[in-house]
């Protein structure tokens, strides 16, 4: 195939530029690069967030993030294209075509820029919707977050065809791309490296402030216009180009500008600063915390059954999972013992210590996996320990072999989840938080003998009568395993096990 395309003698200058664009844009089409780029990404995307629930505060956000492989492969292609002028005697065989190189650099931009626009768009869409199918989602979406990533690969090959004009040698696509990379990693948490003149900012917490996003798309547009003009002057400043690259310029940069400034990075960097070695209260928090997430009427409540639940606006749909981990909990108890129960409340990853934390609720997480494993035995464990006192006296673990209320406690847990063996963990509780359990009844510990009978109550519902029938002695501290065998109808078959460390009181 050849890689030029000369227009017929007498063809017009436009059609001749319609002809290039086809040819470029066939040519990258017909390139696995763009589209092994676009499958890594999405594929890679998916794997990683694919135990979670699809979060729409930080979905699109996320894949921006992932969209740099694509802008990568789109600036190496805009590159080789543009550069291609300048590779295996192609000065000499295009010297007898003036005026051909400025019209050879357009087809190669438009056609750079509109293959990767497309094919990001197909990305990020295809993502969004395989995270919506496999939902229930949360949060709000933000289509400006969705845009600025498709922007990000047009931006990214509009610089890659500068770089082919102005700089055509083989390390430039690859030293650019790494040092972008590198302030984007160094930029992930927004410290200012970079702010929003990157083409991504990939970290967001969903319970940040909301980020310049739509000064963020505006900005990638115009720089992708800005690149195009400036490769365009390498073949001569005409008038047109100019205008352009000085218009471009006027808009993106002050739009990079106001948007870092707007970013909220920074509030929250200043917010930490001033609090650093004090004692934290609701006073402390940044006025827009207070409003929505620790003000009184910052959550919307709905009851399932004995139990309300309260979510941050957006956060509804999760609430039938939420009530699926503690419901069949709240159930097993005794019918006196179900109203009053306390409320599963979602508190923020970053400004939970802001919260009022007391018997009255019970916390759940901005974050929720897909499967009945940490989130939903750690909120159903929650519930358990509170109603049957199971809770150690500080922050560490306490050891409850021997109790009675321990097979109790154990049993109330396998209502929603297995019980296991004890074994210390670190689980994910949310977006970014994560807490170390010593078992599935978080911070207490017990043994073989209260595991073995706690299943041999589960074997059964006929238990559930004999359960309630001594329910106060059941719960007591002091009440033995051996003490209540014969009330619950069991045999001693495991061997009691000596407490280990500091028993629960």
């Amino acid at each position: 195939m050849s890689l030029m395309v000369v227009a017929p003698p007498g063809t017009e200058p436009s059609a001749g530029l319609r002809s290039l664009f086809r040819f470029e844009a066939r040519r990258l089409l017909r390139s696995p690069l763009l589209w092994g780029a676009a499958a890594l990404c999405l594929g890679l995307r998916l794997y990683e967030v694919w135990e979670w629930l699809p979060d729409l505060n930080v979905e699109a956000v996320g894949m921006s993030g992932s969209m740099l492989l694509l802008a990568g492969a789109a600036m190496l292609a805009a590159d080789l294209a543009a550069s291609r002028d300048t590779r295996g005697g192609m000065p000499e065989a295009l010297g007898a075509l003036p005026g051909r190189a400025a019209r050879r650099t357009g087809a190669v931009i438009g056609a750079a820029v509109a293959a990767g626009t497309g094919i990001a768009a197909l990305v990020m869409a295809a993502y969004l919707v395989v995270r919506l199918v496999t939902g229930p989602a949360a949060g709000v979406f933000d289509p400006y977050e969705a845009l600025s990533g498709v922007l990000a690969v047009p931006f990214a090959a509009a610089l890659g065809a500068l770089l082919g004009r102005w700089a055509p040698s083989p390390v430039a696509v690859p030293v650019t791309a790494f040092l972008l990379a590198f302030l984007t990693f160094l930029n992930s948490n927004q410290s200012g490296y970079g702010d929003w003149f990157l083409p991504v900012v990939p970290f967001h917490g969903p319970d940040w402030p909301a980020r310049p996003s739509g000064l963020h798309a505006v900005y990638l547009a115009a720089a992708a216009v800005l690149f195009a003009a400036v490769a365009l002057l390498r073949h001569g400043a005409r008038p047109v180009r100019v205008v352009a690259a000085l218009t471009a310029a006027a808009v993106a940069v002050p739009a990079g500008a106001v948007a870092s400034a707007r970013a909220p990075g920074a509030e929250i960097r200043d917010w930490r600063t001033a609090v650093t070695g004090r004692v934290i209260s609701s006073a402390d928090a940044p006025a827009w915390v207070r409003e929505r997430y620790v003000g009184p009427d910052t959550r919307r409540c709905e009851k399932h059954g004995s139990v309300t639940y309260c979510a941050f606006p957006g956060y509804e749909p999760w609430i039938p999972l939420w009530a699926a981990a503690v419901g069949p909990v709240a159930e097993a108890l005794p019918p006196a013992e179900r109203p009053g129960l306390p409320i599963v409340r979602q508190y923020t990853d970053s400004w939970w210590m802001h919260e009022e934390h007391d018997e009255r609720f019970i916390g759940t997480f901005m974050g929720w996996g897909r499967a009945q494993d940490a989130n939903h035995g750690v909120l159903a464990s929650n519930l358990v320990n509170r109603v049957t006192g199971l809770r150690p006296p500080g922050p560490e673990a306490c050891d409850a072999r021997g109790q009675a209320r321990t097979v109790v406690a154990l049993w109330l847990l396998g209502q929603a989840v297995p019980p296991e063996p004890v074994r210390e963990r670190e689980i994910r509780l949310g977006t970014s938080h994560y807490a170390t359990q010593q078992s599935p009844l978080g911070m207490v510990r017990y043994g073989a003998a209260e595991l073995g009978y706690a299943r041999r109550l589960l074997a059964s519902p006929g238990f559930r009568e004999r359960i309630w029938a001594h329910w106060e002695t059941l719960l007591k501290p002091g009440t033995t395993i051996e003490q209540v065998l014969p009330l619950l109808g069991l045999r001693p078959e495991f061997a009691a096990e000596p407490v280990k460390g500091k028993p629960c009181s």
